[in-house]
């Protein structure tokens, strides 16, 4: 089943384009934002992020989910 903070983690990460800055809008640790995120993709069985170390890649995937959890 999909935890509702895991959907919004989620949004929060890709309204702020990064985990770092999501993480000090959401006040947790960055480990935390990106374990959520990572068990969100687990439960969608879809990549919604490609992470590399200086960005954020937003898959297809991504676009899709996100439109949807934002209505």
């Amino acid at each position: 089943m999909i935890d509702l903070n895991d959907v919004i983690v989620f949004a929060r990460v890709v309204e702020a384009g990064s985990f770092t800055a999501a993480a000090r809008l959401l006040a947790m640790p960055k480990t935390s934002v990106s374990r959520r995120v990572a068990a969100l993709e687990r439960e969608v069985g879809v990549r919604l992020l490609q992470r590399t170390t200086r960005s954020l890649n937003l898959t297809d995937a991504r676009r899709m989910y996100y439109e949807q959890s934002s209505q």
